[in-house]
């Protein structure tokens, strides 16, 4: 029996990093439940399609190659375009107009390859927002690190709601209290005011988190350093996630008890992150709540994440 009861959502998703994708490489991943082909052409876009031929199902990120700004099929040697259409066929006078490779929108956004998933293969319903501290040259990063887990998106992203879980699972010295906490179609928005731990003892400070679906958020931290987190996520299945904390930090100055501060920030982030692993592994959905006062505003989070799913589980 699932855990979860629901399908994976649409939205804007982590599929591999720029620096990571040359010109001409072609590479096998797996998100969305599928096998894929994350490829560069030689003019150095970045594509996502389905790994499998539509001629006779080669895995085409096994074996196949670049050919200037085609995908080629180790098999028969078929050459698709970026959009997915059969462009040529060296051994056929004809082409297969009615063969195609699903193909997902890209963006790449401050070193990370996007990609658009929609199961019903919708165009794009929402936009990515840009992060000017990500190429602010005040801000030292981005500080990277990848996490797999088992468990699925609206699960882990639940806890910016979890008011409690602070104390409980992250050792803070008091409640989040929420300032703001608010809708805006794929968008969510929360601002807070906390208590962090640190080295020197409990520190006031504000968590801001601007969230787009469940792909992409900006978590902006204002205690001894500012902080600005971009986190990039993406479900392999209906039952395994990826999340990527991307932090960089204010030091215009490049001071080097900042850089101390901000280098402890990535640890204790990651830290945190690890901490809720185990809980999310071993948890399951549960439909009807008995929440309490404290418990912070999961109900609100749980309709907004509706809009995210097409079909039942």
């Amino acid at each position: 029996m699932s855990r979860f009861p629901f399908p994976i959502p649409y939205g804007w998703f982590h599929v591999g990093y720029s620096a990571e994708l040359s010109s001409g490489e072609v590479r096998a991943v797996r998100y969305f439940g599928r096998d894929l082909a994350l490829w560069r052409d030689q003019d150095g876009n970045a594509h996502l399609q389905d790994a499998y031929c539509p001629h006779l199902g080669a895995n085409i990120a096994v074996g196949g190659k670049v050919v200037g700004n085609l995908i080629e099929c180790p098999f028969h040697k078929w050459r698709f375009t970026g959009e997915g259409r059969v462009a040529e066929i060296d051994y056929a006078q004809r082409l297969n107009d009615k063969a195609c490779l699903p193909t997902y929108p890209v963006q790449e956004r401050h070193g990370v390859v996007m990609a658009w998933y929609h199961p019903q293969g919708v165009a794009p319903l929402y936009q990515l927002p840009d992060v000017p501290e990500c190429s602010n040259p005040e801000f030292v990063g981005p500080f990277s690190t990848g996490h797999t887990i088992r468990t699925c998106l609206q699960e882990m992203a639940e806890n910016t709601a979890d008011a409690a879980h602070f104390v409980t699972i992250h050792q803070h010295p008091g409640q989040a209290h929420y300032d703001e906490f608010s809708f805006d179609g794929a968008s969510m928005i929360m601002k807070s005011t906390q208590k962090f731990p640190s080295s020197h003892g409990p520190v006031e400070g504000t968590l801001n988190t601007d969230t787009a679906g469940f792909g992409f958020a900006i978590v902006r931290y204002k205690t001894l350093v500012e902080i600005c987190m971009v986190t990039t996520t993406a479900p392999v299945d209906a039952e395994t996630s990826q999340q990527h904390n991307h932090v960089w930090y204010r030091n215009p100055a490049r001071d080097p008890k900042i850089d101390r501060i901000g280098q402890a920030f990535v640890k204790e982030v990651n830290r945190q992150f690890t901490d809720d692993i185990p809980i999310w592994e071993n948890k399951i959905y549960v439909d009807k709540p008995n929440l309490c006062d404290g418990d912070g505003p999961i109900a609100r989070f749980r309709k907004w994440a509706q809009q995210f799913y097409v079909g039942a589980a």
